[in-house]
């Protein structure tokens, strides 16, 4: 389905989010950049869908990979703030990955960048430590109070 680009950044975000949990890839493309810039912190050795990637080929597999290495429990918004053609998203999420069962509730902020109804910049800012450790099933280390 071929819908129309939102005008605003804030509603190509909207846009963009019902996609996502739609786990749409076609039309979350749609409204992204063929050139857009994505960064997910961390070790794509360990999470594989962390790091930079260019491109629909690169985002279509980002995003097939992350609608199957874990179930969604919550995605919830706490508001945007535009900033000319940014989008700062601060919000919550929690999932359970499959590898290990492990649930991660976590805080985060997105930064989306929109020109011309599409995405050109994604990145996410979140506890990279503690998703991977979710992920791979890694317990945190507990520091005593010498080690802190």
């Amino acid at each position: 389905m071929n819908t129309p680009a939102p005008v605003t950044p804030t509603g190509t975000v909207r846009a963009f989010f019902a996609a996502f949990a739609a786990h749409d890839p076609v039309q979350l493309l749609a409204l992204v950049d063929e050139d857009a810039h994505w960064y997910v912190p961390g070790d794509p050795t360990l999470v594989p869908w962390a790091g930079e990637r260019r491109g629909h080929a690169s985002l279509r597999e980002f995003f097939e990979l992350v609608f199957t290495v874990a179930e969604p429990l919550a995605f919830d918004i706490h508001g945007m703030a535009t900033l000319g053609d940014t989008v700062l998203i601060p919000g919550r999420f929690a999932y359970r990955y499959h590898r290990s069962g492990q649930v991660l509730d976590d805080e985060f902020i997105l930064k989306i960048t929109v020109r011309d109804g599409l995405v050109t910049s994604y990145r996410i800012f979140e506890d990279s430590l503690r998703l991977a450790r979710a992920y791979l099933g890694e317990a945190a280390p507990v520091l005593s109070a010498e080690a802190v």
